[in-house]
C-alpha cells in the first residue's frame, strides 16, 4: 500500500511495510510539519500577489501557524491559500504596507489592513472555499 497524506497539514502517512530503513527520514519530516502547525512562524516577504501552499510530505509556508507578511507593496495583494480542500486557521500579521485579501476558493475572503493582526479560517469547501475572519463575541 503506497503513502497517503492527512489533507490539511500534509503528513505523511507510510503505507504497511514501506520504507524499510528509511522511515526515519519521513518520521523527522513529519514532526517537524507538526511544530510549524502548533507554533510556527514564518515570515513572508511580498513583491506583488502570493499563493501560501502546504504541500504532501513537506514544510512550507503554509504549514506554518503564524504568517508575517512584510514588504513594501505598491498596492494591496491578494494571498491564495492551497490547497483548497485544506482546512487552516491562520495568525496573521500585515506589516507590508497595504491591504492583504485572503482567497482559497470562490466563497468569501477578508481583508487584512497593513499594521492589523488577526485569526483567519480557511474552510478547505474546495472550488467554493472561504476566508472568515475569527472573532470572539464576549
Amino acid at each position: 500500500m503506497a503513502s497517503t497524506y492527512t489533507v490539511n497539514s500534509g503528513i505523511e502517512k507510510p503505507g504497511s511495510g514501506e520504507q524499510s530503513g528509511t522511515w526515519g527520514d519521513t518520521t523527522n519530516t513529519n514532526f517537524d510539519i507538526i511544530d510549524d502547525a502548533l507554533n510556527g512562524v514564518i515570515s513572508i516577504a511580498l513583491t506583488g500577489n502570493k499563493i501560501v501552499t502546504t504541500s504532501q510530505g513537506a514544510t512550507g509556508e503554509g504549514t506554518h501557524k503564524v504568517l508575517v507578511f512584510t514588504g513594501s507593496l505598491g498596492s494591496g495583494a491578494t494571498i491564495t491559500i492551497e490547497p483548497n480542500n485544506a482546512q487552516k486557521i491562520y495568525l496573521v500579521h500585515n506589516t507590508s504596507g497595504q491591504t492583504l485579501t485572503f482567497t482559497q476558493g470562490s466563497g468569501g475572503n477578508v481583508t487584512v489592513p497593513n499594521g492589523d493582526m488577526a485569526w483567519i479560517f480557511a474552510d478547505g469547501a474546495g472550488a467554493s472555499a472561504a476566508v472568515t475572519l475569527v472573532t470572539v463575541d464576549t
